[in-house]
């Protein structure tokens, strides 16, 4: 064999073991053994990543080389569950049951005096200013979010985005509520599932709040959550030195700033 035959093949084997994959399918359910939808799975800080379907089941590709990390499944209202990924090797219909988590509501004060609705956050845009984004794996999520500063306890009744991206077939985008911890989105404030599934338009995307009855009291960070579809990419509008705007591009994984400008998001809250 000549040294370039050899040196073929260790390149090869080199290369196919880079590439490797540890593939974990299975199933994820509450302690009733009710399948969970759209619940995150990934490596926390990383870009691996998927989501649920509405059955509960998923299918994760993970490479050899990530063994020694942590796969994360967690689901809005329930406590996260980790798992070493070498322990998850070739398992098939691995069942995950998350357990409910309980949570204690924050007293909201009732004040007879007249209240107003103000808009908070980023309600224009810079003209051909955009921020494209889209999901590091075919079967993931991206998220866009935004600093909304409070100064009193506040009722959110709405939550909007401006989508300069077009589609004629119907996409689901799901709200979420995080507190801002070390400059970043964190743990969440809100526990509930609120996903509103619709065709895209050039336009603010608005999700209708009223009767949500959320009741916040101090800053917290707002996201539109992109869920898998046939369209990864989604084209946002932005504002130059809008800061505290946020993305990320996988299940569980980091959160980044938009460093140019911020993504024109807004909350109308009645306070």
């Amino acid at each position: 064999m000549n040294r370039i035959s050899f040196a073929v093949i260790i390149n090869f084997v080199f290369f196919s073991l880079s590439f490797s994959q540890i593939v974990i399918t299975g199933q994820i359910k509450n302690k009733k053994g009710t399948a969970l939808s759209y619940a995150n799975i990934g490596i926390k800080g990383g870009k691996t990543g998927t989501i649920s379907k509405v059955d509960g089941e998923f299918n994760i590709s993970i490479p050899d080389s990530l063994a020694n990390d942590s796969l994360t499944f967690s689901g809005i209202g329930f406590n996260e569950k980790s798992f070493l990924i070498y322990t998850l090797k070739d398992k098939e219909n691995f069942e995950v049951v998350l357990d409910e988590k309980i949570t204690t509501l924050a007293e909201v004060r009732i004040s007879n005096r007249k209240l107003k609705q103000r808009k908070l956050g980023i309600t224009g845009r810079t003209p051909m200013m955009f921020i494209p984004t889209k999901s590091y794996q075919q079967n993931d999520i991206l998220e866009q979010a935004r600093l909304i500063q409070l100064k009193k306890t506040a009722k959110i009744i709405n939550a909007n985005i401006f989508v300069l991206s077009e589609s004629m077939k119907d996409v689901s985008i799901r709200l979420n509520f995080y507190a801002l911890e070390n400059g970043l989105p964190s743990r969440r404030l809100v526990e509930k599932m609120i996903i509103r599934k619709a065709p895209i338009k050039k336009g603010w995307f608005s999700v209708d709040l009223k009767d949500e009855d959320i009741y916040l009291n101090e800053d917290f960070v707002v996201s539109f959550e992109y869920l898998p579809s046939e369209q990864r990419a989604v084209v946002f509008a932005a504002k130059i030195g809008a800061a505290n705007s946020f993305v990320r591009s996988s299940s569980l994984g980091i959160w980044r700033k938009n460093q140019a400008a911020g993504c024109s998001i807004y909350v109308t809250a009645e306070m």
